[in-house]
Parts: C-alpha cells; sequence; structure tokens
C-alpha cells in the first residue's frame, strides 16, 4: 500500500526554505521592538540642515528612552523653541539669557542628561538666568561663526564658546557623511544600519582632525578658524554682547601625557582672541590621576562627573562675570 505524502514531505528543500524565511522574518521582528523599545534607536535627535552654519538640532524636541531603560542612549535630551538643549523656551529678551556654544564635548551626547551638562552645572551659580546649550556634535569654529554672525542667531547676551583645539582644525563640517538625521527613520533596525554603514565609509578618508602635522595646510586652516573666532568676537563685542572663549583639553592634557597645541595657542595669541584654557584652572586643583581618568568618557568626552567638574569651575567665572538680572542691560 503506498504511503501518501503531505506537502512539506514532498517539498522538503522549499519547506526548510519558508522555515528559515519565517524564523529570520521573526528574528528581525523581535529585534526591532527590542531596539525601539530599550535602545533609543529609531528615535533620534533631528537636525535642520543650512548653508551657512552646517546644520544644528530642531527645535521643540523631547527625547528620552522608553521606559527609562535606554541602554545604548539612556539619556534625555529637550530642545527648546530655539533648537537649544533648555529646560525652558525663551522669549526675545537677551539680556538675561547665556548661550554656551560647542561641539560634541558641549552637547554631551545621549548619554549625559540636559541637567548634567556642565552648562546646566554652570547655571546653578547664576540661578536667575536661562542658560541654554547650543553645542553640535562635529561642530567646528566656522560652524559656530556661521550660526551667529552669518545667520545672525544672536537671542543672548552672553556667550560661552567652549572649543577643544581639534575644533580649530575641522573647517565647515557639514551633515553630509555623518550618522545624523535630519527626518524619523523608519526603523530602529534601520538607524543602525545607516549608523554603521556611515562609520563604515569613514574608513576610507583620512580624519580632518589628524591633518594637525606640522604641515602647511593645517597652519592655515587653524589660522581661518582663528580669524572666524575673532570676527566674531568682534561682532558680538559691537552689538554690546560679551563674548567668553574657553579651550577645553582632553584626556592625556588633564593627566599631563600631552601638551597644549602650540599652533592653536600661538594663533590665538597673534589674533589677539582671549581665550581662557581649561587646562589651567584644573591644574590648580589637587586631583588625582585616578579620579580625572574618570571624568572622561573617551579621550575628550566627558562622562556626567566631568561634567560637574567643568561646570562648576565654568560658574566660577559667570558669577562674577554676570551682573543680578534686575541690574543687566
Amino acid at each position: 500500500m503506498w504511503e501518501t505524502k503531505n506537502t512539506f514531505e514532498r517539498h522538503p528543500k522549499a519547506t526548510l526554505a519558508a522555515i528559515f524565511a519565517l524564523t529570520a522574518l521573526l528574528l528581525l521582528l523581535a529585534t526591532e521592538l527590542f531596539l525601539g523599545a530599550f535602545s533609543g534607536l529609531g528615535n533620534p535627535p533631528l537636525y535642520e540642515v543650512s548653508p551657512l552654519y552646517g546644520y544644528r538640532l530642531k527645535p521643540n524636541q523631547f527625547i528620552a528612552p522608553k521606559g527609562g531603560m535606554g541602554f545604548l542612549f539612556g539619556a534625555r535630551v529637550t530642545t527648546n523653541n530655539l533648537g537649544l538643549r533648555a529646560a525652558q523656551p525663551w522669549d526675545a529678551k537677551t539680556q538675561d539669557k547665556v548661550l554656551f556654544l560647542g561641539d560634541s564635548v558641549t552637547y554631551g551626547g545621549q548619554y549625559v542628561s540636559d541637567e548634567d551638562l556642565f552648562s546646566s552645572i554652570a547655571a546653578r551659580d547664576v540661578p536667575r538666568y536661562k542658560i541654554g546649550n547650543g553645542g553640535i556634535n562635529a561642530w567646528g569654529v566656522e560652524n559656530i561663526h556661521g550660526l551667529v554672525v552669518d545667520h545672525g542667531f544672536n537671542p543672548a547676551r552672553y556667550y560661552i564658546t567652549c572649543l577643544i583645539e581639534g575644533d580649530f582644525y575641522r573647517g565647515l563640517t557639514r551633515i553630509n557623511g555623518l550618522p545624523y538625521w535630519s527626518h524619523r527613520p523608519s526603523s530602529a533596525l534601520y538607524d543602525l544600519l545607516m549608523f554603521f554603514m556611515t562609520t563604515a565609509g569613514w574608513k576610507r578618508y583620512d580624519a580632518v582632525v589628524d591633518f594637525r602635522a606640522d604641515t602647511e595646510e593645517g597652519g592655515k586652516v587653524v589660522d581661518r578658524a582663528v580669524r572666524r573666532l575673532k570676527e566674531m568676537d568682534r561682532y558680538l563685542t559691537l552689538k554690546g554682547m560679551v563674548h567668553l572663549v574657553y579651550i577645553l583639553p582632553n584626556r592625556e592634557q588633564v593627566l599631563g601625557n600631552e601638551k597644549i597645541d602650540d599652533r592653536v595657542a600661538d594663533a590665538l595669541s597673534r589674533n589677539g582672541v582671549r581665550a581662557s584654557y581649561l587646562l589651567h584652572k584644573l591644574k590648580a586643583k589637587s586631583y588625582d590621576a585616578a579620579t580625572m581618568r574618570g571624568w572622561f568618557h573617551d579621550g575628550v568626552h566627558l562622562e556626567p562627573v566631568g561634567h560637574m567638574v567643568y561646570g562648576r569651575l565654568i560658574g566660577e567665572d559667570l558669577r562674577t562675570l554676570l551682573p543680578p538680572v534686575d541690574q543687566a542691560k
């Protein structure tokens, strides 16, 4: 008697392929649900694009890990009506506003919440002022100049520009080729895929900040950036604003293993740009190496404890600089 075979038995290869495809689909779906629920992927900060300043955060965003369990990006990022990381919306008055500008060190990243940024820590010393953080990932001096001078973004009376030495070598950074979004990605997996594709693509190029070697071009890039910083300083001064410039150290400089960049320091001096090296303020304190190493997330970016240290030092300066709000004009 002939035994009747079912469809699966008659087509074993097709059956295995179908099982494999279904398993892969379920695995992708489970991964998407997991990443969307717990990683922060699929819900990145969004950026607006400009030919003048490159890009900056869009206004009125609130990004927090779902359920408070963002294991990749576990911090809260809030932007106000002007696209600043700030607790409150800003009105048109400038006399009670302090604007921090800088790169990703100032921005803090998505692993540092709004209230833990060094700009927010500094604000505690001048509680009657509104302080906004306009730091943007990968920005250089020319991005800041483009926003403040060329675009005319002047919502504050006091400007605190915080730069690492590498910012003088970047030129005007564009969003092209960076893993940032101007619109919401369709899924967490797509967000992750684009991140890996972008970072893999970087391996095709030499990094701009690696051009610091003693080359004539490197010196010209730094000189151009310092001239832009001087133009911005003069522009703000003529408008009755106050501008402070801080040069932030990297980890090896703090640990005493690396000198400051003489090329940047010389260009600042030659162009008459007054800048305060935060490294000198740190060295005036008595911190041990293990403590200082713990301030850093990597070679330049800070952990919340590092933001606390920087914020307290800058806050001391702000307390001296800023008059009571009712006396500000």
